[in-house]
């Protein structure tokens, strides 16, 4: 058993031995691309335009949210005094009306993400650009985004952020 056991870590020693010497030469660089979106004259555009449009579909949800509200404190107040069959009914209306201010929410959410989506895409392929280029140039076989892959710690050489943010600027 013990001869078993010693001869499947040599086998996997030597069968593994080329895969480790291999990655001794991988160069790798690691990317900020919040960082870069974030504080780029683009992105802070971006950023506004999403902004406004929450703001925008807000104040409306917000007037809608009042209205139910103010309705809602009616009927409690009305409700001791008001016959079955229309407290039945004045439920199913509020009910109604939470329900459909429930839809709106959910479409507005929708919208802004399609917004988001739809404003980042070109600097998102921008970036990109930028990233390979820059990937090119150092001979990087490899380049992680910092806050997307989960990485925990990272020799601040292999930081190509500047790089990039430079590139991306152009």
């Amino acid at each position: 058993m013990l001869k078993l056991g010693v001869g499947l870590l040599l086998t996997l020693g030597l069968v593994l031995m080329p895969l480790w010497a291999g990655a001794a030469d991988v160069k790798i660089g690691v990317v900020d691309s919040s960082d870069i979106l974030g504080k780029s004259a683009e992105g802070k555009k971006v950023q506004d335009v999403i902004k406004r449009k929450s703001d925008e579909l807000g104040r409306d949800l917000q007037k809608q949210d009042q209205e139910i509200g103010r309705l809602v404190e009616e009927f409690r107040k009305q409700a001791a005094v008001m016959k079955e069959d229309a407290k039945k009914q004045r439920q199913a209306e509020l009910n109604k009306r939470a329900a459909e201010f429930q839809r709106r929410v959910q479409d507005a959410d929708k919208q802004l993400a399609q917004l988001e989506q739809k404003e980042k895409e070109p600097l998102l392929k921008k970036l990109e650009q930028a990233v390979n280029a820059v990937a090119q140039e150092n001979k990087l076989d490899m380049v992680l985004d910092r806050r997307a892959s989960g990485l925990l710690y990272m020799s601040p050489s292999l930081d190509i952020t500047e790089k990039v943010r430079s590139r991306f600027g152009r």
